[in-house]
């Protein structure tokens, strides 16, 4: 078990060893939820794609940071599959 001193701005540091067992790194996103007393921590693992609008309304796929490239084949397997 380890433990964590809560700041002034309500910040917690999560130890080294957990950050690495999740795979943590600065920026990702976490879910906290409350199950009676205790907090829950996951991390939240980005999409690989979305569907977003193109800045005339059309339909653009856009792949999360660090993702693989995407072939057109894959592209338009997501296409098809989005839309």
């Amino acid at each position: 078990m380890s433990s964590s001193t809560l700041s002034t701005k309500g910040q917690l540091v999560i130890p080294t060893r957990l950050r690495k067992a999740l795979n943590l790194r600065p920026g990702d996103q976490v879910e906290v939820t409350l199950e009676g007393r205790r907090l829950i921590l996951e991390r939240i693992v980005p999409r690989g794609v979305r569907l977003m609008r193109g800045k005339f309304g059309r339909p653009v796929l856009v792949s999360a940071p660090g993702a693989p490239a995407m072939t057109t084949e894959i592209v338009n397997l997501l296409r098809d599959e989005l839309a």
